[in-house]
């Protein structure tokens, strides 16, 4: 008898496994890599995305918000390929011509979401400074 309890622990062990991986995997899918897909267009939406439900925009904000996200994704990655060590303070700027665009109520929620980057890019061993003064 002992011998059967052993095979259905190790059969119950392996459906465990199964499961974790199967719910891990379908978390992964849902959520997507971090910042978005690997194409462009991809990680702009992401961007917008991030931006709508954090700061909930108007409808008139969504488009200005999206023309500067999609401007400064094209100059980000002709900043990148030329000085990665400069992308820091760019990134500040982007965030602080988003800023320009809200009302100071989103202001916060901006402040909050971009110490919540630069946490999270600390983590990770990156740097990410807000703009002076801020």
């Amino acid at each position: 008898m002992k011998r059967w309890k052993i095979i259905t622990a190790i059969v119950l062990v392996f459906i465990l496994g199964v499961l974790t991986g199967v719910v891990g995997t379908g978390m992964a899918l849902k959520h997507g890599p971090p910042f978005g897909a690997r194409d462009p267009e991809g990680r702009k939406a992401f961007i917008m995305k991030r931006l709508e439900r954090k700061l909930d925009l108007t409808a008139e904000q969504k488009v200005r918000v999206a023309a500067i996200v999609d401007r400064r994704h094209q100059k980000a990655r002709e900043q990148f390929r030329r000085h990665r060590q400069s992308l820091q303070t760019f990134m500040a700027q982007s965030f602080a011509e988003i800023r320009e665009e809200l009302t100071p109520a989103q202001q916060v929620k901006l402040d909050a979401f971009q110490a919540e980057l630069e946490e999270r890019f600390r983590k990770r061993g990156r740097r990410f400074h807000p703009p002076p003064g801020h």
